[in-house]
Order: C-alpha cells, then sequence, then structure tokens
C-alpha cells in the first residue's frame, strides 16, 4: 500500500488520512535537511517552531495546552464525565541530526489527528483524551535520553540532566518558553503510543502493523583494557601486551556467542577508543563500550556473565589488565495485555492482522509502562531505516496505524 487511496477492507475510516500526512510533512518542512529528512534537536529554535505549530493547532482543535516543568506538553480535550481519569496519546517531536520525517513526529500528529476525528463527528468521550509530546526523548542535546518522560513519571534527578553542547536543559527550556510551574497531575487511566517500527520485521511478515508486546531491556557497559606501549618496529610480535588486540578478540568472541546464544539478543560492540592512537604504537589502552539488549532479565544476567568471562580470556591472551562494568540499567518493559487486545480487535475491524512483536528501541512509553497501563502500535517501516533521511513509512500504513489506535483510543476512552 502506497498510496492514501489504497487501504485494507473493513469498516469506514474514521480519521481523514489526506489531514494527517498533510500535518506530518507540514512539519517536516521545519529543520529540514537534504534527502527529506528533518533536524529538530530537542530544544533547539527548530524544535520551539514545531512546538509552537502544534500548539497553535491543538488550541484550533479545542484543547486546553499546558506544559509541565520538564518541557512536556499536553493537550486536553476534555471528557464528559468530572474526575474521570485521562486516556494519554504521546511520543516526540525531536529528532537526530540526521533524522526523518516520522521518528517519533508520527505518534504526535496521530493524537492530534484522534481529536481533530472527534471534533468531526461530535463525539463527546466519558474521558478526557490528551495529546502528549514528550521532551528529549531523542537524547541529542541532553543526557539521559527519555527525559521529559522519566521526569514525568517520577525517575528522574534533575541535577543529572547534561547538555552535550554546553547547554543547560533548565535554561533552554526557558528560553524557548516551554519551562512550565508545575507537574501536571492527571489522573492516568491508559496510555499509547504510535510509533514506526525502525527495523525490518513488519517489512518481512508483509504486515502494515504490529502490536508491541514490550521493549527489551537495555544494559551498558564499559571494557577497560591495560596493556603497554611500544615500538611498533622494535617489539616482537610476542612479546607484546596489545590492549586492541585484546579488545579485539573479546569482540569477535562475543559476536560469536551471542549469535548462538538467543535469536532475540542484540549484542553490539558500539565504541572503541584506543589509546595513544598512533599508527607506529602498540597501543597500551584500549576501551569498548557494549550495549546488550533482551526482554527477559533473566538471559541479560546469563550473558553479562557470558561477558565477564569473555574479558578475562581475552586480557589473559594478550597479557593486559582488564576492568569490566556496567554503566546503565534499563529493566525490560511488558506492556498491559487489555491494551494489547484492544489494538489487535480495532485492527481487525479495519482489516488488517497485526504482527505481535517487541521493540529493540528504548522509547517514552517504557517510562509511562511504570506509573500507567500502557501499550504501543507499531507501523511498517520501509527498509527497516530510521535515524536517517530516507526513513518512510507509506501513506497508507500510516493511515491504518493511526485508525487502528484511535478505534483504540475511542472504544477506551467512552467506556462508562
Amino acid at each position: 500500500m502506497d498510496s492514501l487511496s489504497e487501504q485494507p477492507a473493513g469498516a469506514d475510516r474514521l480519521i481523514d488520512p489526506q489531514r494527517l500526512w498533510s500535518t506530518i510533512m507540514e512539519i517536516a518542512r521545519i529543520g529540514a535537511i537534504p534527502g527529506g529528512g528533518s533536524c529538530r534537536l530537542s530544544l533547539s529554535d527548530e524544535d520551539r517552531q514545531a512546538r509552537d505549530l502544534f500548539a497553535s493547532w491543538c488550541r484550533e482543535a479545542g484543547c486546553d495546552v499546558r506544559v509541565d516543568p520538564y518541557g512536556n506538553m499536553f493537550a486536553v480535550r476534555a471528557g464528559k464525565g468530572a474526575g474521570q481519569p485521562s486516556i494519554l496519546i504521546g511520543s516526540h517531536l525531536d529528532t537526530q541530526p540526521h533524522g526523518g520525517r516520522f521518528d517519533g513526529v508520527l505518534g504526535v500528529l496521530a493524537g492530534l489527528e484522534i481529536v481533530r476525528t472527534l471534533n468531526d463527528r461530535g463525539i463527546a468521550t466519558e474521558r478526557p483524551v490528551v495529546v502528549v509530546n514528550w521532551t528529549n526523548e531523542e537524547g541529542v542535546r541532553f543526557k539521559p535520553g527519555l527525559t521529559g518522560s522519566a521526569g514525568f513519571a517520577g525517575y528522574l534527578d534533575p541535577a543529572a540532566v547534561t547538555g552535550s553542547d554546553g547547554e543547560d536543559f533548565f535554561a533552554e527550556l526557558r528560553r524557548t518558553g516551554y519551562a512550565g510551574t508545575a507537574r501536571e497531575g492527571f489522573d492516568i487511566l491508559a496510555y499509547y503510543e504510535l510509533h514506526i517500527e525502525q527495523g525490518p520485521v513488519l517489512e518481512r511478515a508483509d504486515a502494515a502493523v504490529g502490536v508491541v508486546e514490550g521493549i527489551q531491556g537495555v544494559r551498558w557497559y564499559k571494557v577497560s583494557l591495560a596493556g603497554r606501549d611500544a615500538h611498533a618496529g622494535t617489539t616482537p610480535m610476542d612479546s607484546r601486551k596489545d590492549s586492541f588486540m585484546a579488545a579485539a578478540a573479546i569482540a569477535l568472541d562475543l559476536r560469536a556467542t551471542a549469535l548462538k546464544h538467543d535469536p532475540d539478543l542484540r549484542f553490539t560492540v558500539g565504541k572503541v577508543t584506543v589509546e595513544p592512537n598512533s599508527v607506529n604504537t602498540v597501543p597500551g589502552h584500549a576501551e569498548l563500550l557494549i550495549d546488550l539488549r533482551h526482554g527477559d532479565d533473566c538471559v541479560l544476567d546469563r550473558f553479562e556473565d557470558i561477558i565477564a568471562a569473555a574479558v578475562k580470556r581475552g586480557a589473559a591472551q594478550e597479557g593486559v589488565d582488564c576492568a569490566f562494568t556496567r554503566t546503565m540499567t534499563v529493566p525490560p518493559v511488558t506492556f498491559d495485555p487489555a491494551m494489547q487486545e484492544r489494538l489487535v480487535e480495532a485492527a481487525l475491524q479495519v482489516g488488517v492482522v497485526p504482527q505481535r512483536l517487541p521493540s529493540g528501541a528504548m522509547h517514552d512509553a517504557s517510562n509511562m509502562a511504570r506509573i500507567a497501563p500502557t501499550a504501543m502500535v507499531f507501523v511498517q517501516s520501509r527498509d527497516g531505516i530510521s535515524h536517517n533521511p530516507a526513513e518512510w513509512s507509506s501513506p497508507a500504513h500510516v493511515a491504518t496505524a493511526c485508525e487502528v489506535l484511535a478505534r483504540a483510543v475511542l472504544s477506551h476512552a467512552c467506556e462508562s
């Protein structure tokens, strides 16, 4: 399905696919970069422009727009019942430096389209429907990522937020006009997030949408290897304490083990540092940064032990000293089973059979699942490409995913 005119058989659409697509393309012009992508780093001038545009659209749709101390934006469409808990729909408007047009943005604008659809059809929901733009999901300008949702959920130390470009997070909130005064104290019934898959699974299965079972746990590790600097020309090979050769042996050993260990395991050596980094010096120090992901803490525990053993073997092989430490832990998340079934039922109403799959990437939904029932729906990504201007999801797939989300949200928000 490549165009808006192509859609699966099933019930008539609730949403307006052309309006949704137009809003996505319009906001993509803010921070546009060559190749069709966008660059809107969190709390940059481009991010502020996108926030301003989103806020204006939400107010035009009759929403009350609020901002909390982390810059999270909440567009509230009131429900009929006083004091009813809210249905939240959200994602993020910030991008990677070479970002695409859909990552994060789709989830925010799908929420807006659902509000517009409710208005078009004169539907008054029992519960409030709230569209959320979370601050600094990508974590490019400020660390850690998922800043806004972690702050909202109460799992962030404000003093731990650091700026990679020397800017202060809270000062930038004030500069851009998005420093709220109080935490939005919503009583949350449920949180939904629509996101592009960012991987190839749905395309390989020829599935337009997927219902996400959970988000993989993430652990980061640092491996430090201390050998001895030596002259590359005068030091015999069998007399060296080569830290990089130890690092290479460890990386290759672990990759081979990971391939056999569990098909859902994700093992990556994402950064290698070698010192003194001179072409004619045997490197005396090397450091590996490892990213490990799986949906089961027990699997992560077992492979952590495997990493520790491999580090010792590789270090001993080259006669170097070693240190192995875990530097970050994000626990696995399992999404609410009843909400998953609600999404499946909505997909079947639309005429598509959703694929069930885990998420290998982190999302704001991982923080929200710690404080409220949460679910995610994925839309197919062409060639699995993301964090790239070539990122693409077809108009028809985008429309189908938003329609699935709209039906699930509507059924949830209208229950008495």
